[in-house]
């Protein structure tokens, strides 16, 4: 399928969907473009690098489940 066909049936499929999940696809898309920028990739291996030092350290980590219920 050529990359013209490929938005067409995107765009399709995206107008039959509600408003809350457009908002999703789009925060989606964001996210794709975003994660493709070196300050985004250099933030995230100084994070990892934080996290592993800090997990060696003994320090107690949320668990994502417990931050999605609390931010509900």
């Amino acid at each position: 399928m050529s990359g013209t066909g490929l938005r067409e049936r995107l765009i399709e499929d995206i107008e039959g969907l509600p408003e809350k999940k457009v908002r999703e696809v789009i925060y989606f898309v964001s996210y794709l473009k975003l994660k493709e920028d070196n300050w985004f990739i250099d933030f995230v291996n100084k994070r990892g690098h934080a996290a592993k030092a800090d997990k060696k350290a003994g320090r107690k980590f949320t668990k994502l489940g417990d931050l999605q219920k609390a931010y509900q």
